[in-house]
């Protein structure tokens, strides 16, 4: 993301509803657009997570802020303004910090030595896709690299996958115990086509930031879920004797 836009940027006209304010400058930092009217007492400050849509006709930048208020403003560096605003705005949230089994060590399971790896397993598509989505700029982009249908798929592969490691050959065993992590992973299948449909209208509806907000947040719930369910799953695979 550039630091351009850290730097005071200057402003020919500024309107904020029906109040012109005259010439300004403009600084943008992650949370925040701070606007500096010459001769005024105090800056105005206008916080990232109300600005609902971005639109530019040349010259003019106009922000519709979820109170219905209009800002506009007028200067040659709008386009690249409206850039930065956007990027902002749409910054992927943070996915993991707050988890309580990714990555965690809390303990070894007693028949099982490969529970990192399991672990590691039923994360992968997701994290992968997160690495994805940091390496495109593209909205739209972002929001396909967590495509639900391929995440769900790869879910389910890996799901398959741990339970052939422990029963190698095909069989009602390992068939039983597919339909019991499949059953325990429901709730993730679950959040996984509303992070779909979620994804649909914030790309239908591209220019306006509110349907980006309600994707990111079924993203993090997503993976909010995909950790409460490892858990469940950690416990039913800790079950199966024999293990790989």
């Amino acid at each position: 993301m550039t630091e351009r836009s850290r730097v005071p940027i200057t402003i020919d006209a500024t309107q904020v509803g029906r109040t012109d304010l005259g010439p300004s400058s403009v600084t943008l930092d992650d949370d925040a657009l701070t606007i500096v009217v010459r001769g005024a007492e105090a800056p105005t400050q206008i916080a990232l997570a109300v600005i609902d849509e971005l639109s530019l006709v040349d010259t003019h930048l106009e922000l519709r802020l979820g109170d219905g208020t209009r800002v506009v403003f007028v200067s040659p560096a709008s386009p690249e303004l409206r850039e930065d605003i956007a990027a902002r705005c749409r910054a992927l949230p943070e996915l993991t910090r707050t988890l309580r089994a990714f990555g965690s060590r809390r303990r070894q399971r007693g028949r099982q030595s490969s529970a990192a790896s399991d672990q590691q397993r039923f994360f992968a598509p997701l994290i992968d896709a997160r690495r994805n989505a940091l390496s495109v700029s593209a909205p739209d982009a972002t929001i396909h690299a967590f495509d639900a249908r391929r995440l769900t798929a790869a879910v389910i592969a890996a799901l398959r996958a741990l339970a052939s490691d422990r029963f190698a050959e095909p069989g009602p065993e390992r068939r039983a115990l597919e339909a019991e992590l499949m059953d325990l992973s429901e709730p993730l299948s679950d959040a996984l086509a509303a992070l779909g449909d979620a994804a649909t209208q914030a790309t239908e509806h591209i220019d306006d930031l509110r349907y980006w907000r309600a994707w990111a947040a079924q993203l993090r719930t997503t993976f909010e879920v995909a950790d409460r369910v490892w858990l469940t799953l950690d416990a039913s695979l800790d079950q199966v004797p024999g293990g790989a």
